[in-house]
C-alpha cells in the first residue's frame, strides 16, 4: 500500500480564502460531493485549512503542502499492488487532504473484490501504522507488516529516554499497571476518540521515585494508555517489528516506488489532465489499467524487460487516454 499526491489542473492563484460559511456555500454551489466533506480527517474542534479556502478552478481539490514545497490544490492517489509482479490491484482517488491511513481498509476490500483472493499480509510504511489499522487488520486475520506511526513509537520526541508503556506490567485481575519501581497505576479516565483507558500513578509517588528521570518529565505523575483491544494491538506491533516485516517493507519500497515512477515518467501521473474529482478518478483508473497491460505483456516474454517489451511512445499513450476519456464522458454524473 502507498499513496501519492497529484497536482490538480488548477493554479494556486485560483484559491480563494474566506470564512468557513462562505467556502461551504461556494462548494455547494460548485456541487462538491458530500462524501468529501464527510471524510475530513480532522476533529470537530479543529478548523481545517481547507474549510477556509477553495480553488475556483477545481473545487474538489484540497490545498496540501508536499514536503518543504508550497501549498497548492492537489488530489491524493491511493494504490495497492501485489507482491509478486507489482500488478495494481486497487486504486482510489480522494482530495489531497484525506490521509493515507484512512483508506487502508477500503483498499483491502477493493483488492479482495478485484482479485477474489483474501489478503494474508499487508505491507505499508509508517503512515499506515495507526492503532486503528493494526486492530482492524488483526480482526480480519491479516498479518501487519506496516511501520509504526511516529506518534506511537517509543524513544522519539518527548518519549525519548523514558520508559515505554511496554515496561509497565498489567494486572488484568485488579485492572492496574505496575511501574518498574513497583508503584501502582490505577484507571483514571477514558479517551473515546483514542479508544483507550488512561492509567495514572500518584504525583507524590512519582516525585520521590528514584526512577523519575527515566519514567516521566511531567510533574503530575506518569500515565499509561491501554487500548480497548490491547492484546490484538500487541500482536500487530510484534508482527510489524519482526525481521520479515522489515524485509517486506524494503521490498515494498522498491516495488511501489517503481510503480509510481513508471506512472509518472510514462503516463503523466503527477499532473491532472482535467478538473473535478470524477475526471481525476477516470484518469487514475486508465493509467493503472495501461500499466497492468504492460506488465502482462512483458511477462509473456520474460526474456525482455517491461520497458523494452511494451514501451509505448508518449503520443500513443496520450491518444489512448484521450480516446478512453471521450468514451467515458457520457457515463459521468
Amino acid at each position: 500500500m502507498d499513496a501519492s499526491l497529484i497536482d490538480a489542473n488548477a493554479s494556486k492563484e485560483s484559491v480563494v480564502k474566506g470564512a468557513p460559511e462562505l467556502i461551504a456555500a461556494l462548494k455547494q454551489a460548485y456541487r462538491a460531493t458530500e462524501s468529501k466533506l464527510e471524510e475530513t480527517s480532522t476533529p470537530s474542534t479543529y478548523q481545517a485549512v481547507n474549510d477556509r479556502m477553495m480553488s475556483q478552478s477545481d473545487p474538489d481539490t484540497a490545498c496540501v503542502r508536499k514536503g518543504s514545497g508550497e501549498s497548492r490544490p492537489r488530489y491524493h492517489h491511493h494504490r495497492a499492488i501485489d507482491d509478486h509482479k507489482g500488478v495494481i490491484t486497487a486504486v482510489e482517488t480522494t482530495p489531497g487532504s484525506i490521509a493515507e491511513n484512512r483508506k487502508l481498509m477500503d483498499l483491502l476490500d477493493r483488492h479482495e473484490k478485484n482479485t477474489r483472493c483474501a489478503v494474508r499480509t499487508v505491507v505499508a510504511d509508517h503512515k499506515y501504522g495507526t492503532n486503528e489499522n493494526y486492530v482492524a487488520c488483526q480482526a480480519r486475520g491479516i498479518t501487519t507488516h506496516m511501520g509504526e506511526a511516529a506518534r506511537n513509537r517509543a524513544n522519539t520526541g518527548r518519549k525519548q529516554g523514558i520508559f515505554s508503556d511496554e515496561a509497565f506490567t498489567f494486572d488484568p485481575v485488579q485492572n492496574i499497571y505496575r511501574c518498574p519501581a513497583g508503584q501502582i497505576l490505577k484507571p483514571r479516565r477514558i479517551h473515546p476518540l483514542r479508544r483507550t483507558l488512561e492509567y495514572k500513578a500518584p504525583a507524590r509517588a512519582c516525585a520521590v521515585c528514584a526512577l523519575h528521570a527515566q519514567c516521566t518529565r511531567s510533574h503530575h505523575g506518569r500515565t499509561v494508555q491501554r487500548h480497548e483491544n490491547q492484546e490484538a494491538l500487541n500482536v500487530a506491533r510484534a508482527q510489524a517489528h519482526s525481521v520479515a516485516a522489515r524485509r517486506n517493507r524494503k521490498r515494498r519500497q522498491h516495488l511501489m516506488e517503481a510503480s509510481f515512477a513508471d506512472a509518472a515518467n510514462n503516463h503523466h501521473f503527477k499532473r491532472a489532465r482535467w478538473r473535478r474529482l470524477w475526471r481525476q478518478q477516470i484518469q487514475d483508473y486508465l493509467i493503472a489499467a495501461i500499466q497492468n497491460m504492460r506488465i502482462l505483456l512483458a511477462h509473456q516474454n520474460p526474456k525482455r524487460s517491461a520497458a523494452a517489451a511494451v514501451a509505448l511512445p508518449e503520443w500513443v499513450t496520450s491518444l489512448l487516454l484521450q480516446a478512453c476519456f471521450a468514451l467515458l464522458i457520457p457515463l459521468s454524473p
